[in-house]
């Protein structure tokens, strides 16, 4: 009775396993002859450098935000201007340079920013060892990446902070990109400059000293997603993906800290404690909803029109489109 059981047994454990493998091949044959699954589609965005400032596109690549989308990204590094140029003739699709996009889109240019990160500004004022307070920069240089950008602008905003003049107080000179300056600070050329928060912390290990984060003291936005305004009216359920991805990727940031430290870190080459202080000195200056206040556009206005010497009113609907971000909510 026993052999008979067992031989019976084997024979149906058999017949199981020949109807499993039936099974799956059936399955296979019916994924092969059936409609294959859709490409992902491919963007291109471009980015000014490697930073802080583009980070929720970072956290949304890493964490597959993207292709939850049905959307694989090809982030590449050009300069702001050529960026512009780029995401004109359409050789890529979206531009993460705030700044110059506005500034195209002041002048003319049919750009809109449709999602905004960094509300605030991420930079510090850094200083020389021996400058010890605020009042030891009366007399001293600080160096800036260009004349009248950005970072001129909040070399002015500190200075005038502390109670200086700029120019009468302290000289302010071009010396380049952040690499450059930082360069520049060690060999005692400059003796401060406003950098990325990520190149400061880095830099108060070496022994400089942290004066100010600017992102305290001014509301001027720092960074968001341009697209043509072509792009926008054609392929709006695109772009509403690309939105929608960078939005969960700023929030991850701002809800996930030990994570994002860690992948900052990694993506910044910078140790765990220096990305953990980086992460604590600039979270505030994320948006929490993607969207920049109108406050902070028409400070970024009135400042591009300075500098582009324009006197016409700019209004906020030729530079800005948040309807994606809200409609996503």
């Amino acid at each position: 009775m026993f052999g008979w059981n067992s031989g019976g047994m084997m024979h149906l454990l058999q017949s199981q396993i020949l109807l499993r493998v039936l099974a799956i091949l059936v399955a296979v044959a019916i994924l092969a002859t059936g409609d294959p699954a859709p490409a992902a589609e491919r963007v291109t965005i471009a980015t000014p450098s490697r930073g802080l400032f583009e980070f929720p596109v970072v956290v949304a690549m890493r964490k597959g935000f993207y292709r939850d989308e049905g959307i694989e990204v090809d982030k590449i590094q050009m300069q702001p201007a050529i960026g512009v140029k780029a995401l004109m003739s359409g050789d890529v699709d979206y531009l993460l340079a705030w700044g110059s996009a506005l500034r195209a889109a002041v002048s003319g240019v049919p750009i809109k920013a449709v999602v905004g990160f960094a509300g605030r500004p991420l930079h510090v004022l850094i200083a020389r060892p021996e400058i010890k307070s605020p009042k030891d920069l009366k007399g001293k240089i600080i160096g800036v990446d260009s004349v009248a950008g950005t970072v001129d602008y909040l070399s002015r905003v500190a200075v005038r902070h502390f109670g200086f003049e700029p120019e009468k107080d302290v000289k302010i000179i071009v010396t380049g990109e952040s690499p450059t300056r930082l360069a520049a600070l060690r060999a005692g050329a400059i003796d401060a400059t406003p950098i990325d928060v990520a190149f400061a912390v880095k830099a108060e290990d070496e022994g400089f000293k942290r004066l100010v984060y600017l992102g305290d003291l001014i509301e001027l936005p720092l960074s968001g997603i341009a697209v043509m305004e072509q792009k926008l009216l054609t392929q709006r359920d695109q772009v509403r993906r690309v939105v929608r991805a960078g939005v969960r990727g700023l929030r991850f940031m701002k809800q996930n800290r030990n994570e994002t430290v860690q992948m900052l870190s990694d993506y910044l080459r910078i140790t765990p404690s220096q990305s953990a202080r980086a992460y604590d000195a600039s979270i505030n200056s994320f948006t929490d909803d993607g969207i920049i206040s109108d406050k902070g556009v028409l400070l970024d206005v009135q400042l591009t029109k300075e500098r582009l010497k324009l006197t016409k009113e700019i209004p906020l609907s030729q530079l800005v489109d948040w309807s994606l971000v809200r409609e996503i909510k």
